[in-house]
């Protein structure tokens, strides 16, 4: 289908040039990290549990999940950000449980192989040219690509143990911030057997995930026996047909990390459509609603982490956008906007008591998990948008 045909309702609300002050910024920056100095020191190297459990305390146990690798990156966020060696040394504590996951291949059978070793090996290797990690990243990438990419559907699965269940022969929104690792792979050894699989899954995303209007599915299904597709359907999100936020924010941010290493330019046309979407959409905090069928003031649950990290991908797709086109002034004015509206309604540590380092995360809102919590990525995608916004030249980790 043709793209680049979806258009903002109200260009007016994101073409005004809003900008956070430098001295806000600031302000957010070191509320931030102090708080985090000091929650790094008492979970003494454990990794906080996906999300927080009850009165929004972490649960503290082994490096085994998706969202380990963002914990870590936020200690490396926040070194980047301060200067302070103590937050790079919290990170180099975690090297050896990242040899351990691999070796033992703890959650390594999944979609989320990426999340766990970008922003935690790979950043570490850019940070301090430390090869060993490299190597370590290079030997996740290669499982990646063995195990969890299916030849035959040119597709990575959502389930690799469980390929041959319509559960585990999905494909997801998520998997668009996990093949950076296939890039980088790729940048690093040559093998086109990386660039491949990565452009080949954001082809499937483009053809079945993404709909006419720029919403999104949040999974695929495809025949376990064919792997041929079969139908849409959400996981996390509000039903079937809706666009759930978090999965839909992975495409705000994934399709501008892959343009960079690919330089395709019919991505550009499906980001739009995918950004235009996300703000004809945009409640009036600035911050979602778990799911994108909730735009009015109600109960719903909202989703700060859909915010930040949309604002990381339209501040990422503002480095190859002419500063004088419009979608460069609309990119930039939005990420400003959720970026100050989380910082305004979701960093109260006076008032509330919770682990992390921005509430009004919701993980799961249709398994009532982490409802107005927090969770690692929602720590981690703050530090990275306000890195991104302090620091322009900063070097990604994805």
């Amino acid at each position: 289908m043709q793209r680049g045909n979806i258009k903002l309702n109200n260009p007016e609300r994101f073409n005004d040039g809003f900008e956070i002050s430098k001295e806000k910024l600031n302000a957010a920056i070191k509320k931030a990290t102090d708080k985090w100095l000091k929650k790094l020191e008492e979970f003494n190297g454990k990794f906080p549990g996906t999300m927080s459990k009850e009165e929004d305390k972490y649960v503290l146990g082994e490096n085994n999940s998706w969202t380990q690798g963002m914990h870590t990156g936020s200690a490396l966020l926040a070194y980047e950000l301060t200067g302070n060696e103590k937050f790079l040394e919290y990170a180099k504590q975690h090297i050896e449980s990242y040899y351990w996951r691999y070796e033992n291949k703890v959650d390594m059978w999944c979609h989320d192989v990426g999340f766990a070793f970008s922003p935690s090996v790979i950043a570490l290797y850019k940070i301090t040219g430390d090869e060993a990690m490299k190597e370590l990243a290079l030997k996740a990438a290669d499982h990646f690509r063995t195990y969890i990419y299916s030849e035959k559907g040119g597709f990575i699965l959502r389930s690799y143990t469980r390929r041959d269940t319509p559960d585990g022969c999905r494909t997801m929104m998520d998997t668009l911030m996990n093949i950076p690792l296939l890039f980088w792979a790729y940048e690093q050894t040559g093998e086109e057997r990386y660039i491949e699989a990565a452009k080949s899954q954001l082809a499937v995303t483009e053809k079945y995930l993404i709909r006419e209007d720029g919403s999104s599915f949040h999974h695929y299904m495809f025949d376990v026996e064919t792997h041929a597709p079969v139908r849409g359907l959400t996981f996390q999100g509000h039903s079937d047909d809706s666009c759930w936020a978090r999965g839909h924010s992975w495409g705000v941010y994934g399709f501008p990390v892959a343009y960079t290493y690919i330089k395709d330019e019919s991505l550009l046309p499906l980001h739009r459509d995918v950004t235009y979407f996300m703000l004809n959409h945009m409640p009036k905090t600035y911050i979602p609603y778990y799911d994108y069928d909730f735009v009015e003031e109600c109960s719903e649950a909202h989703d700060s982490s859909s915010a930040l990290i949309s604002a990381c991908g339209l501040l990422e797709a503002c480095k190859y956008l002419d500063e004088t086109c419009e979608e460069y002034n609309i990119y930039k004015t939005a990420a400003n906007k959720m970026v100050n509206g989380v910082i305004d309604h979701c960093m109260d540590y006076e008032n509330k008591d919770f682990d992390g380092l921005v509430n009004r995360v919701t993980c799961s809102a249709p398994h009532n998990l982490c409802i107005d919590g927090c969770t690692s990525y929602g720590d981690y995608f703050l530090l990275e948008a306000l890195v991104r916004l302090t620091k322009p030249d900063w070097k990604r980790y994805w």
